[in-house]
């Protein structure tokens, strides 16, 4: 959903998970709906209609024309498979909920032959090819991006828990695997954004609001593993990264970004954060006081929290971030029964900070 306004001041965004939408709307997520180019079309637009009517009233729905476009990825979903996928994991689609990647855990052997995937003798990237076509066929281009995963992220998906023993007493397996997956990352990424313009609002929709064209590094999976274990086996990679997607920015989703902090401070081209909820903010903002902070807010308190506890969190929030010109909020992957109160209650907040800043 986007953010309360265009302006880049505290810029919000709210993501539903899919079973908000299949129980509340009757939206199915089977392989069709990323896949088949007229189906991602309506979805694309159903969706976008939907939050029209439902959330429009809070003037956090800035879509006005609400007609078709050639959106290739699903940019109002939380869905990272695309990489895993094409590198043979079995991927569960399912009605209500967003794709399952299945651990390939390959062997030994096939570790220490890894390398980058040729895209273009790809299986899953021809399909990805075919519904470009399509749509810019009929539309003339395309738009949306799709989620490109994060290395460790893949890493753990495609060796099992086996990653971490190969990082631990096989690094040099490790590396391999974290090269290859590297170079695969920025020819996909660079393919996408070629025909987009943009290569991560699939990841984050707040950086719509900040810099359409930040490339967003998923990070999920390092809060499994120490600042240690990250700077001395992972940062090169990220830094590789960094080097050749400009801007750059790294999603750390977990409740320990502020232990990582130190090493994402090494990758001086980083300018964005997503800051995970349970993170210590005011350690995050000290050690990177010149980044733009994307503070994440828990999707299950939102379930089940007050409007009031939910804003006065915000509040805090906000307060720890310091600078509010750098910072940014969301709550992704709310649940089917999340009480539009409490998305009230976190616009209201940030409105209310907004017309402070703005008269001072």
């Amino acid at each position: 959903m986007n953010s309360l306004r265009s302006e880049s001041l505290l810029p919000v965004a709210f993501v539903f998970h899919p079973e908000w939408w299949h129980k509340n709307y009757g939206l199915s997520f089977e392989r069709d709906f990323f896949y088949h180019p007229k189906l991602r079309v309506e979805a694309d637009l159903k969706m976008r209609k939907i939050l029209k009517k439902r959330f429009g009233k809070y003037g956090i729905e800035q879509d006005t024309t609400l007609e078709p476009r050639p959106c290739i990825g699903a940019v109002h979903l939380a869905a990272g498979y695309v990489i895993s996928e094409m590198y043979g994991c079995e991927i569960i689609f399912s009605p209500d909920s967003s794709p399952q990647v299945i651990p390939k855990n390959i062997t030994d052997e096939e570790a220490d032959r890894f390398e980058p995937i040729n895209l273009f003798d790809n299986k899953t990237f021809q399909e990805i090819i075919k519904l470009i076509a399509e749509l810019k066929k009929k539309f003339g281009y395309v738009t949306g991006d799709i989620n490109w995963q994060g290395i460790l992220n893949v890493a753990l998906d495609l060796r099992g828990d086996r990653i971490f023993l190969d990082m631990i007493d096989h690094q040099e397996r490790a590396r391999r695997i974290f090269s290859a997956l590297t170079r695969t990352m920025q020819e996909f990424v660079n393919f996408i954004r070629s025909e987009t313009g943009t290569s991560s609002i699939s990841v984050n929709r707040n950086i719509k609001y900040i810099d359409p064209t930040i490339n967003l590094h998923s990070n999920c999976a390092v809060v499994m593993i120490s600042p240690a274990m990250y700077q001395d086996l992972l940062l090169e990679f990220e830094r590789e990264l960094s080097n050749t997607l400009l801007p750059y920015g790294i999603h750390h989703c977990g409740n320990n970004m502020h232990i990582h902090a130190q090493g994402y401070a090494r990758i001086k081209k980083a300018t964005f954060f997503d800051v995970g909820w349970g993170s210590d903010i005011s350690v995050c903002r000290k050690i990177l006081p010149e980044a733009f902070l994307n503070l994440r807010y828990d999707p299950v308190k939102m379930r089940v929290a007050k409007p009031d506890e939910v804003s006065k969190d915000i509040s805090q929030m906000i307060k720890q971030s310091a600078y509010p010109e750098k910072t940014g909020l969301c709550c992704i992957n709310m649940g089917w029964d999340v009480p539009d109160d409490n998305i009230l209650a976190i616009v209201k907040t940030v409105e209310e900070y907004r017309q402070r800043i703005i008269s001072q």
